[in-house]
């Protein structure tokens, strides 16, 4: 048999699938190192836009806030206003009622009865008075009681009257003021 030396042809190809190897191996790692830099550079973008998200989502938060202060400051504004225009409408109803009270006191009032002190305190009107007699002090309490401006007379206190005599008795009266509306006034 012939001697045929092998040995240079495995070497060959040895070296051959060696180079192919590390080729393979190189191209491998460059592929690798290109994913990991896409996955980096991918999720980097992620969390750049997030972060602008975010930023822009607090900036329309911030100017919400403003918003809203500016909201809270104008209701408290309204209703301070809607406050005083409310007094002013209750200053402009009651102006004539104390006309109307002084009216209704005068007409009411019978004879032989005198007026000391006349205070009011919110709807709260109290007489102090001397009369004659009882009866006139009960008649006075009905013409009260049938009036559109002074209602719901009650008598706190009734005493003799020691200094003029006579069976005259001093009284001390309160009762509460309304404002009669239009359809009252026209049944009454």
């Amino acid at each position: 048999m012939a001697n045929i030396n092998l040995l240079p042809w495995r070497e060959e190809e040895r070296a051959e699938r060696q180079r192919q190897f590390v080729s393979v191996l190189g191209l491998v790692a460059v592929l690798g190192v290109a994913v990991m830099w896409s996955v980096y550079s991918y999720y980097g973008n992620e969390i750049s836009n997030q972060a602008s998200r975010n930023a822009f989502l607090k900036g329309q938060i911030s100017q919400l806030d403003t918003k809203i202060k500016e909201i809270t400051t104008l209701e408290s504004e309204r209703k301070e206003l809607v406050d005083r225009m409310d007094l002013i409408q209750n200053l402009q109803k009651s102006r004539p009622q104390i006309v109307h009270i002084f009216d209704e006191i005068v007409q009411k009032m019978p004879e032989g009865m005198n007026m000391v002190e006349i205070e009011r305190k919110g709807e709260e009107v109290f007489f102090v008075g001397i009369a004659e007699s009882s009866p006139r002090i009960s008649n006075f309490m009905r013409n009260l009681s049938a009036s559109l401006w002074i209602t719901k007379p009650d008598i706190d206190d009734i005493n003799d009257d020691k200094e003029s005599g006579a069976g005259r008795k001093t009284f001390r009266l309160k009762s509460k003021i309304t404002t009669p509306n239009a359809q009252q006034a026209e049944a009454k």
